[in-house]
């Protein structure tokens, strides 16, 4: 009897070992899709800043040629692309997050985001407010590893169907 208690011991430990090693590594690749998302976002935003750039010039161009005063004509445009500037400015944000990182809020450098001082300048680092997609909803769990026997099971499983472990509710 002593001898099954110490394998079921084993067991668990190391159903628990695959279940952490399962989870960082959903969590690390789970945040290199969500990097890479925002990068292709980012470089969508540089485009539509590009085609605003051209749109200006060319507006700017016919006002000049119809002899018009050209100085007041573009602050629309230029707020759209502070606009756009400022939502990449949030998404290379979260990329550095999601690294471990973040720019200090005094001379830009990038330090840990768990700094409570900017080791460049020494300027005391604000807690980091990241803001949330608004078409993201949370993230949901979408299965669960058995740490008795390592079988994959639905997220909304309350027991293991190969050996009845049943989950905790999280």
């Amino acid at each position: 009897m002593e001898f099954m208690k110490k394998i079921t011991e084993i067991s668990k430990k190391v159903g628990d070992a695959a279940t952490d090693t399962y989870n960082t590594v959903a969590d690390k690749s789970g945040k290199f899709i969500e990097d890479t998302k925002t990068k292709m976002a980012i470089s969508d935003k540089e485009d539509e800043i590009e085609e605003i750039y051209i749109g200006i010039g060319k507006t700017v161009y016919d006002y000049y040629l119809n002899g018009e005063d050209v100085g007041k004509v573009f602050s629309k445009e230029s707020k759209k692309i502070d606009k756009l500037k400022a939502e990449i400015e949030e998404m290379n944000s979260k990329i550095l997050y999601n690294k471990g990182f973040r720019k200090c809020s005094n001379c830009g450098e990038i330090i840990s985001k768990n700094s409570l001082f900017c080791e460049n300048c020494g300027q005391k680092q604000k807690p980091i407010k990241l803001k949330e997609e608004k078409s993201k909803k949370e993230e949901q769990e979408l299965e669960k590893v058995c740490p008795q026997c390592g079988t994959v099971s639905d997220a909304k499983s309350k027991f293991c169907s190969k050996c009845g472990y049943k989950y905790d509710k999280k």
